[in-house]
């Protein structure tokens, strides 16, 4: 267990299939206010803004993240930028960037880093959003085996369902399953 606090970076990074680096179009924003419980504040690394959340050994090294959110910056002041070549329009999805820098006792530091799964920041239109008009069961077994039939609009090829079951208000199952389109629906 770390006796001595540490300091957990949060920024928001790239989605994308290269090496994971800062956005160059979103940056994390310090949210503050009656409803959030973590202290935070704002440093600037390299026209990177970072989040700097204290973990303290009396909370076992644990913060709750209600403190950030994720701010789109202009595309016209950033494409100004020498050297950006992404287009914002194009680049809406972001991961959060988790960094710790642990001292260790022969002086050196080993830094932890993670990242969430990408986050779409888009703003779709309500147009484009699937939307649910016919279902071919009313409840699904937890177990699964059972094939349900979703019928509706702007469903993609691409498109996944998310069936999530939900035990003592915790998160327990997160299955995704493909759209498939070479099914009828019965009338």
């Amino acid at each position: 267990m770390e006796s001595e606090p540490l300091t957990l970076q949060l920024f928001i990074g790239t989605a994308d299939d290269r090496l994971l680096r800062p956005h160059a179009f979103y940056q994390v924003h310090r949210i503050t206010g009656k409803t959030v419980s973590t202290a935070s504040h704002e440093v600037m690394q390299s026209n990177t803004k970072i989040l700097e959340i204290p973990l303290l050994p009396e909370n076992n090294m644990r913060a709750i993240i209600d403190c950030a959110g994720i701010l789109k910056l202009r595309n016209s002041d950033i494409e100004l930028r020498k050297g950006e070549t992404d287009i914002g329009r194009k680049n809406t999805r972001v991961r959060l960037v988790f960094r710790v820098h642990i001292n260790q006792p022969n002086g050196r530091t080993v830094s932890l880093q993670v990242a969430s799964n990408p986050i779409e920041c888009s703003q779709r239109s309500a147009q484009e959003l699937p939307l649910v008009e016919k279902q071919s069961v009313e409840s699904y077994p937890a177990t699964g085996g059972k094939m349900m039939l979703l019928g509706g609009l702007n469903f993609l090829p691409e498109s996944k369902v998310v069936f999530v079951e939900k035990a003592q208000g915790k998160l327990d199952t997160n299955l995704p399953r493909l759209c498939s389109r070479h099914f009828n629906f019965p009338s």
